[in-house]
């Protein structure tokens, strides 16, 4: 069985933003969203409210359109409920977790089945593997479990006290970034996310924007770029979500809410995020059944369909804000 061929959409020629004419684009404001031509981002730009904290990149930056091609080339059989979450180890074996039974499995393929490795009882709300093969697991508490790489389970030493744990990614250069909410979520509270080193020694906390204002409401899913960008998916409020986009200095540099023509019908509901090797963010749309694809400044490239129908039962399932009520 194949997806569904991926939909790039044409374009017409495109005019600056700002005055309309045809003069050559040159750059874009990824704070304005805006496309500008070189008399526009010396001249009109800088008279904008706030137009020095804007970013404006390279258009050459913002990427080009690309084609995807997807296809299933196996099929596995698990014995768990469902998959919320999955992980790769090098050895070609797969953590998945089932948070409806609170079910965690280390698998590995053979044939057509899943041979179970491993199998522990234990809440799973975010995870995600470090360089040396262990596993790192958000238990909606301050401190990270973690299973080693020979199957032990055990407290790490990543603390985000005095907040819970609400998502977890390892960077290229093997820190661990934690998405972080107060520990009387749903009570209003500070909402973080936290660098730490191997130590587990907090050398960043994420928090407010340039303007002093809080970036996050529930950060539920992180991942990062090689060029040091952190993309975050935050819970806004029940049945909203979006993607920010930090530079390395922490300032946001782009906020994605989905697309017009994607989400036209269905409001952009993304699950998990993850970066390819070619440095793009891919972003799972669980209501659409689409793959949003982002380049590393956080600007949508194309996107994939896995399925041309959803079916309205496949709406009806408990999503990451509600997991986190219930606790």
């Amino acid at each position: 069985m194949a997806f569904s061929q991926s939909v790039i959409r044409s374009q017409a020629p495109a005019k600056c933003g700002l005055c309309e004419t045809d003069q050559p684009i040159k750059w874009k404001c990824i704070d304005c969203c805006k496309i500008l031509c070189n008399h526009c981002k010396e001249k009109v730009h800088p008279e904008f409210q706030n137009a020095k904290d804007h970013k404006i990149v390279n258009i050459k930056d913002v990427g080009q359109p690309i084609v995807v091609e997807l296809n299933i080339n196996k099929q596995y059989s698990t014995e768990v409920s469902g998959v919320d979450y999955m992980s790769y180890c090098d050895d070609d074996s797969l953590w998945i977790s089932d948070n409806k039974d609170k079910v965690l499995q280390r698998v590995k393929p053979e044939g057509t089945k899943l041979n179970i490795l491993s199998s522990f009882n234990i809440p799973v709300y975010a995870m995600a593997i470090t360089q040396t093969n262990n596993l790192l697991i958000s238990a909606l508490e301050s401190r990270l479990k973690q299973i080693s790489n020979t199957g032990t389970l055990t407290d790490s030493v990543y603390n985000v006290s005095p907040f819970h744990s609400a998502a977890v990614h390892i960077t290229s250069d093997n820190k661990v970034l934690v998405g972080c909410i107060n520990k009387d979520y749903p009570e209003p509270g500070r909402t973080v996310v936290i660098l730490m080193n191997q130590n587990g020694d907090h050398e960043r906390v994420y928090e407010h924007d340039q303007h002093k204002q809080p970036i996050f409401t529930v950060p539920c899913s992180i991942t990062s770029t090689s060029n040091g960008n952190i993309y975050v998916v935050d819970i806004t409020s029940y049945g909203r979500y979006r993607v920010e986009v930090l530079g390395r200095g922490g300032d946001i540099i782009n906020i994605y809410t989905g697309d017009t023509e994607i989400n036209r019908d269905r409001p952009f509901h993304p699950t998990d995020i993850v970066t390819t090797p070619r440095d793009n963010v891919i972003v799972a749309d669980v209501r659409t059944n689409t793959l949003h694809i982002l380049n590393n400044a956080g600007l949508l490239m194309t996107w994939y369909k896995t399925k041309l129908q959803v079916n309205k039962e496949e709406l009806e399932f408990p999503n990451k804000y509600e997991i986190l009520m219930q606790g």
